[in-house]
């Protein structure tokens, strides 16, 4: 194995109201940032390019495939904790249950899929991602809640989830070989705020 893993955040989405999260797509800002952070060369070194099923993860990857002549692998369990039942809520709901989801792994509300669940199929779908190369750079684009889940786990954090998850910015990276973490995904990343301030 000895794979160096990134872990991007997809870019900034549209959030429409008659499609289930899951089928969001990228807002123009977001295609924005997602092309010009691929043309700055951050991951030109990258091995292989996978993204979950999600089009904003497959729409975040493919500038990324497209520069370094890479087709994207796509897995359906790297997608985003799935809210696709229980419709749209209002933003003080959405922000009560994430804390709960967040604090309580088996927490349900509006059918939504457990963090315990969504982590299980997650960490599981990297292991298997993890087992199949050799000393290869890959990158994968997946989505914030699982993210904060994983990265989370893996550095034995209990409290502050929420928090945390509230501080990743789309198209946030982190790190992971060996089951360490290299980079946290919560850092702070200069050249996505340059771009964002760009754009705005």
């Amino acid at each position: 194995m000895n794979n160096a893993l990134i872990f991007l955040r997809h870019a900034k989405t549209i959030q429409d109201k008659s499609k289930p999260s899951s089928q969001w797509r990228l807002a123009e800002t977001g295609k924005k940032i997602a092309k010009e952070l691929a043309t700055s060369g951050i991951f030109d070194d990258v091995d292989i390019v996978i993204s979950s099923n999600e089009k904003k993860a497959y729409q975040t990857a493919k500038p990324f495939a497209d520069r370094i002549s890479k087709r994207i692998i796509k897995i359906s369990e790297l997608g985003e904790l799935n809210r696709d039942k229980g419709g749209l809520l209002t933003q003080e709901n959405y922000k009560r249950t994430m804390v709960k989801i967040f604090k309580e792994s088996d927490f349900e509300a509006y059918k939504w899929e457990t963090s315990r669940h969504a982590l299980r199929r997650f960490k599981h779908a990297i292991e298997n991602i993890d087992k199949q190369y050799h000393n290869k750079k890959i990158l994968i684009v997946t989505h914030g809640i699982v993210m904060s889940l994983y990265f989370a786990d893996i550095q034995n954090i209990r409290g502050n989830i929420f928090m945390r998850w509230e501080s990743l910015a789309f198209c946030a990276w982190g790190i992971v070989k060996n089951n360490k973490v290299v980079k946290d995904v919560i850092e702070p990343l200069a050249s996505i705020t340059m771009i964002t301030d760009r754009l705005q």
